[in-house]
């Protein structure tokens, strides 16, 4: 982040503060413009899922998308921003924003780029897809959108037991615990996009297909399994560039 005087702010909603104060290099003009594109990009992302985000997750995003140009800071803020009333006031431009492509956040890592590439395979196969994270794991939630479905998952945790690896199952409720059961783990030697995805995708395929589904399998309302294990577990839902 420059060194020049930095902006502290911290994002609101109808009076719902976040925890954290960031700090910027952006100034008052083009901050709101940065945080349209980033909302804008969340709700093309998830408007068939009808997911939301809280101002704290909003705060999350930033650091997460843009590592360089904000950072949390122990002052206090200059500046209180509505982001919802930003998004109001210039949601019409954000088409623009976005072909301008200004505000493109950091290069996506190895990793992001093959649940990118995943989760754009789910979503052109009929499937509602969810990226998320903790410190430690990735992972995708993806489900058909109508009742009574079974969930699955791909996740990859960084300090896995099993090495190198990408785990694929779905999503069990058990006297109402809610797990996840790996079904098949895909090992990999180097980060070869192509082949790790195919390997993944021939995992997925077959579990997908089996009509063998058991009673806690099974979903009333997938959507809303997939926000609970996600709330349950503590992962962020992400946005991730896939064009």
């Amino acid at each position: 982040m420059s060194n020049y005087k930095q902006l502290r702010f911290i994002i609101s909603r109808n009076g719902d503060t976040a925890k954290t104060v960031l700090k910027t290099s952006y100034d008052i003009v083009s901050l709101p413009y940065l945080l349209t594109y980033v909302i804008g990009r969340f709700y093309e992302e998830y408007a068939f899922e009808c997911i939301g985000f809280s101002s704290s997750e909003l705060t999350d995003m930033l650091l997460s998308m843009y590592p360089k140009d904000f950072a949390v800071s122990t002052d206090n803020a200059d500046l209180v921003i509505d982001d919802l009333e930003t998004w109001e006031r210039n949601c019409s431009s954000y088409d623009i924003i976005r072909t301008i492509g200004v505000f493109k956040p950091r290069k996506l890592n190895y990793f992001e780029q093959l649940f990118c590439e995943l989760k754009k395979h789910f979503k052109q196969n009929g499937f509602h897809a969810v990226y998320a994270e903790t410190n430690e794991e990735s992972l995708i939630i993806f489900y058909r959108p109508q009742s009574n479905q079974r969930v699955f998952g791909i996740r990859r945790n960084c300090y896995s037991k099993n090495g190198n690896s990408i785990e694929i199952g779905l999503l069990i409720n058990e006297n109402t615990f809610l797990w996840f059961k790996t079904a098949a783990i895909v090992s990999y030697k180097n980060n070869n996009l192509k082949p790790i995805f195919n390997d993944v995708i021939q995992e997925i395929n077959k579990i997908t297909i089996d009509e063998k589904a058991l009673p806690q399998d099974i979903f009333l309302n997938p959507y809303v399994a997939c926000l609970e294990y996600l709330s349950k577990y503590g992962y962020s839902i992400k946005t991730i560039e896939w064009e």
